[in-house]
């Protein structure tokens, strides 16, 4: 199936093409390498190829699309200045994904050193400086997908998703914001979605589905998009270490993947509104 044009890549990383990957659709999976999924999720086919010039005109924004944070995705290297900051903290020998909090907090002098420099960064990123910290993540290497929740003794894997990070319906997911997310770990992580916002869904769903009997909602809507449409491709981008992301998670499909990796994923995330290319 043909990508169509939907949420736009932008990124001051040269050569961004080498750094991307489009496959063939998804698929509904129960259990994959060792995880266990909630029932109806999806997860990409592995079909991973570089992507056509086609692909690419359709996928990544130029300097002359409009920039519009509430359908756009931005991935960059981190500033000299931050990078060396969390450098700082030694992130790379931690080998035990619970040695990670206590890392920073027992080096204050660090934390606030990170946090000066962040602050000056990310407030370039927002013109209202509408933002705040979220969460520091640590998850375990080689997971197609990394969302997960502990549920009844297990943790279940999501797949792809929105993250609903706050309550709104599909019409309204754009106003939702969106966040930042700055790989700290060693190895690359990437970034796995569907570039296309929730209302180019609802209406691709619309044409296949009665939804006067079967009423959308963010918590059906991705089971039935890749129900009716498992052959939409999926996009994957690479997110060097001490490289960012910012993306409207709520607004589109997407997750976390950290498969062929061997060591601990370590990420930081803000929330809020980041409506500025730096």
């Amino acid at each position: 199936m043909k990508l169509r044009k939907g949420i736009q890549l932008f990124t001051g990383i040269k050569n961004v093409s080498d750094q991307l990957l489009v496959n063939t659709g998804a698929q509904h999976v129960k259990e994959y390498n060792g995880a266990t999924y909630f029932e109806d999720s999806y997860i990409p086919l592995q079909t991973w190829q570089i992507p056509t010039q086609e692909q690419l005109n359709t996928l990544v924004g130029t300097k002359t699309t409009n920039f519009d944070y509430r359908r756009s995705l931005y991935v960059d290297d981190i500033p000299k200045k931050l990078k060396e900051a969390f450098q700082l903290l030694t992130l790379k020998d931690i080998t035990d994904a619970y040695d990670v909090i206590p890392r920073f907090q027992a080096n204050e002098t660090h934390v606030e050193k990170i946090n000066k420099e962040l602050h000056v960064f990310l407030n370039k990123l927002s013109s209202t400086g509408n933002f705040k910290f979220h969460k520091i993540t640590y998850a375990i290497p080689n997971r197609e997908t990394m969302t997960s929740f502990y549920v009844e003794g297990a943790f279940l894997y999501l797949g792809l998703h929105i993250d609903q990070s706050r309550h709104f319906s599909i019409h309204t997911a754009h106003k939702s914001g969106n966040r930042i997310s700055i790989n700290l770990s060693n190895e690359i992580r990437t970034l796995v979605y569907t570039n296309l916002t929730m209302i180019q869904v609802y209406n691709m769903l619309k044409m296949k589905m009665d939804l006067t009997k079967t009423p959308l909602n963010p918590d059906n809507i991705a089971q039935h998009f890749y129900t009716y449409y498992p052959t939409y491709p999926v996009t994957k981008i690479a997110v060097k270490p001490y490289q960012f992301y910012v993306a409207p998670t709520d607004n589109f499909f997407h997750d976390g993947s950290t498969a062929g990796t061997k060591q601990i994923d370590i990420t930081m995330v803000y929330t809020g509104i980041f409506d500025q290319l730096p």
